[in-house]
Formats: C-alpha cells, structure tokens, sequence
C-alpha cells in the first residue's frame, strides 16, 4: 500500500515522555503500521525517555545528545510527543512551551525534514485521593491548540490524537474501557486506541474487518495481529537494552576506569561496548522474522 508520509526502508524515530516510552512497550503503533507497510523493510527505534519535557531532557554522564543518536541510528522520520507534562507545570506558560518546541524543532529538522508532531492525550478522572487532572483540560486544549499552529509553522505533519481519543472506546462485548491507570498515563487499552489513530495518520489502511471494537480486549488482540505485537514487544527489549542499558557508568559513563569494566587479563582493553555491539545481529534477525510475520497476515489486515 503506497504512503505520502513513509517511505521503503525508512527508519521511524520517537521522542518524547511517558506515554512516547509506552509506545515502545505495547507494540501496538509498530504492529498497525506493519500490518499495512510490510513490503517497506520499516525499522523502529524509539528514543524517548520518562520525564522528558522541551524544557529539559536530563541524561547520564556522557550519554549521547539525542541529535548524535538520531543520526547514528539514522532516524530517517520523527515523531514527537511532547505537552501534556509541560502543561502541569504551572511555572513554564504556553508561549514558553511553544517556544521552547519551536527550538527544538528547528534543531531537528536541521538533520531530517520529516517530523510529526502528536498531540498531549486527554487527562482522565483519577482515582479517589489524587488531583483531578481534568480541571487541566482547558489548559491542555490551548497547548494541543498552540501544537496544531506550530506544526502548520514549522511544515510538520500534525496527528492530532487528543481530539481522537476523547470519544469513549469500548472493547470486544461493548464494555468502555479506561484509556489510562492514573489519568494521565496510558494503559494497554489507550496505547491501542492511539496507535489506530497515529497509523491513520501515517497512511495505514486498517480495513474495516480490523476494528478496535471486534479484537481488542485490554490492549491484547484476539487475532494473529496480537502475534506480531508479542513479537515487537520482545524485539523493543533488545532494542531499550541496547540504547538504554541501565549499567551506563560503566559503559561509557564516569565507571569506565574500573577493574569489571575492563578485560581481566588486559586491564588496557575495554570489554563492555564490544559485548553492548553483540545486540546488533540480534536485533536485525528479531526485525527480520517480525517482518515476515507482518507479511503473512491476513489479507484483510494488510
């Protein structure tokens, strides 16, 4: 199926915070985008990290500056999912937030030309005894408002999933399901009801025979689709070990002088990056077997 957004063998890239992070983790974005792109040889390289805001992407001692890996890993097409955290913090107003995005577009788009840009989800009611965040919901309105008019700026697909996931989803059986744990936060249910917007977005067919309603039961499909998710999700822990892995200090951080960073009979020869490069081939053949699981879906779900 041809698409005016992906090309063949593009690499799809994500930054963000939480909710950019849970992508990765459900599978389901990856999964859709596959089922109707499994001709393109796409690969995925999520590098979003909690907490992460266009005010500030703290990292470890001598972690790579997100531009060096966007281009190591070269990140052909970006999406980037930033506002909702931002907008609960009340020091930081809308023309900061805007401004500091339009920056950090500028920055990017310095390296590819082919970003898009997610709107913040919805808040929810949350539980008894938490704040409600959907006395947010006029502020956040005005941040997904002041995205929509910076995309247009700056010649950025916009994919507005806020005003996609506030109508209420219900599952398999009509039951309506909650789309976070916390109100803020997506569950596997909203990761799903997501993903079926942002593949929209990206020229995914989704036939009408695969609907969120007839297969989706707390984010786990009740087809072969859920196959090709599993698979993406054991692929995208290789994926986060590899980029993210959590010993860093001792990788390439202020640990690489230590006795167990270094070989026990050449105290002068480094081990550990040259164990992190075994990842690699592994992560290439997973990429491969999803690919050809994506192809031998049905036909109506390419």
């Amino acid at each position: 199926m041809p698409s005016a957004v992906l090309k063949p063998h593009d690499v799809i890239g994500f930054l963000g915070g939480a909710n950019m992070v849970g992508v990765q983790e459900s599978g389901h974005l990856e999964a859709q985008i596959l089922a109707s792109f499994h001709t393109y040889g796409l690969r995925f390289r999520n590098l979003a990290w909690e907490g992460d805001t266009v005010f500030s992407q703290p990292r470890d001692f001598n972690f790579p500056p997100t531009t060096n890996l966007l281009r190591r890993f070269e990140v052909s097409f970006l999406l980037l999912g930033f506002g909702q955290t931002e907008c609960l913090q009340s020091t930081q107003h809308l023309s900061g937030f805007i401004d500091a995005y339009d920056r950090l577009i500028q920055q990017y788009q310095k390296q590819m030309p082919r970003i898009a840009l997610l709107t913040p989800t919805p808040f929810e009611s949350s539980s008894v005894g938490s704040p409600d965040l959907t006395r947010r919901a006029a502020l956040l309105s005005s941040y997904v408002q002041g995205i929509r008019d910076l995309a247009a700026r700056r010649g950025c697909l916009l994919i507005d999933v806020h005003d996609a996931l506030m109508e209420p989803r219900r599952d398999f059986g009509g039951t309506v399901r909650r789309l976070t744990d916390n109100g803020m936060h997506l569950n596997a249910h909203g990761q799903a009801v997501m993903a079926r917007c942002v593949a929209r977005n990206l020229g995914a067919g989704l036939s009408g025979k695969f609907s969120l309603s007839d297969d989706l039961v707390d984010g786990v499909w009740r087809g072969p689709m859920e196959q090709l998710r599993r698979s993406i999700v054991e692929k995208n822990r290789l994926w986060f070990d590899y980029w993210r892995p959590m010993n860093w200090a001792f990788l390439n951080g202020d640990r690489t002088e230590q006795p167990s960073s270094r070989d026990h009979m050449d105290p002068t020869q480094r081990w550990f990056p040259a164990e992190m490069e075994k990842f690699v081939p592994l992560l290439y053949r997973a990429e491969t077997d999803i690919n050809r699981l994506a192809a031998s879906l049905p036909p109506s779900l390419h």
